[in-house]
């Protein structure tokens, strides 16, 4: 167990060298200079009135951002680059070169639990209403409410999540019923409302996003576990229970048991969803989360924030999939982790 742990933690840390190294070179390929949008932004301003001075001041930002050697003022190359910012990472030293390291983990605090909250509470709607649909579909294979969740799952598998996310919208908190907020996690004057009222509205105000995250999670839980209890329940075990006179209780959580072997798997599948999701919906509710940072970072070409993100989500990934390996092993005895 020990050597099996380390050697996946082992194969994790490979994988995220990997991850960093092809997100550093993406970035460093993209056709955005960050110097060159700071520059144009300043000259909008009125702050750089000839060529000669935005040229300059390019030159300027290029050496801040760690972008050209301050020495001899030559294009560093990006393997130099990203051994710098290795170097920095593996001191936790995320901030850019000359921004305000305080000021970064304070735009990260800020958005972090936003995105948490969503997470956590998407995968707690996707299992929670998942694993019972698909193990009382399971035990009903065949039939006709088993058949009308298939079709219910297959649908909802197949809508986009930004027309998912515009249509609950438009029925619920726009042109038509308007009892969900849109926007935001809190009223404009949640402030001053006493503690338990600020709660029910931000619980209030997470319906509809957590409603729009969870759904294709859902659906893949929901079909995970009703195939998984299906099986099981047509396996000889299960006739032989029955034959033995259990009860039906009995067999049915025998059934869901071998139902949900399987969806301990899920868990390393479902963090990067939810991750990628979490972009789409942040941006179309307008929540201050790790998605619209990223967002915004990309835009800015703000390498420093974008590798920060990246290497945090990898992290969580890779330990989530490791845990589901784990947890595998704990639902379903015939596996065997190396030792």
């Amino acid at each position: 167990m020990t050597r099996w742990l380390l050697l996946r933690l082992l194969w994790a840390l490979v994988t995220l060298f990997g991850i960093t190294v092809v997100t550093f070179v993406v970035l460093d390929r993209a056709p955005v200079d960050r110097a060159e949008l700071e520059a144009e932004a300043r000259a909008q301003n009125g702050a750089l009135t000839d060529l000669a001075s935005r040229d300059a001041a390019i030159l300027r930002l290029r050496v801040n951002y760690g972008l050209v050697d301050p020495t001899t003022l030559a294009p560093l190359p990006v393997w130099r680059r990203y051994a710098n910012w290795l170097d920095n990472a593996l001191a936790l030293r995320f901030a850019g070169p000359g921004e305000d390291p305080a000021a970064f983990w304070r735009r990260l605090g800020r958005a972090l639990p936003v995105t948490l909250l969503l997470g956590s509470l998407a995968l707690l709607v996707a299992f929670g209403l998942g694993v019972p649909l698909g193990a009382w579909a399971g035990t009903r294979a065949g039939s006709r409410g088993d058949r009308l969740l298939s079709h219910g799952t297959f649908v909802l598998a197949g809508v986009p999540e930004f027309l998912l996310a515009t249509l609950l919208l438009l029925a619920f908190g726009g042109a038509w019923l308007q009892w969900l907020p849109s926007s935001g996690l809190h009223s404009r004057d949640a402030a001053a409302w006493p503690w338990w009222q600020r709660q029910l509205d931000l619980a209030w105000h997470l319906v509809l996003p957590v409603a729009v995250l969870a759904t294709g999670p859902l659906v893949m839980v929901a079909r995970f576990v009703r195939d998984a209890v299906a099986r099981a329940a047509a396996a000889p075990f299960a006739a032989n229970l029955a034959a033995l006179g259990l009860e039906p209780a009995v067999v049915r959580r025998r059934l869901l048991r071998n139902g949900l072997a399987p969806v301990a798997t899920l868990v390393g599948v479902l963090l990067p969803v939810l991750v990628g999701g979490s972009v789409l919906v942040e941006r179309v509710f307008a929540l201050d989360g790790l998605g619209q940072l990223a967002f915004a970072a990309v835009q800015q070409q703000d390498q420093a924030m974008v590798m920060a993100i990246v290497v945090l989500m990898a992290v969580v990934t890779l330990l989530a999939m490791v845990l589901s390996d784990l947890l595998h092993a704990v639902f379903d005895p015939r596996v065997r982790l190396a030792r």
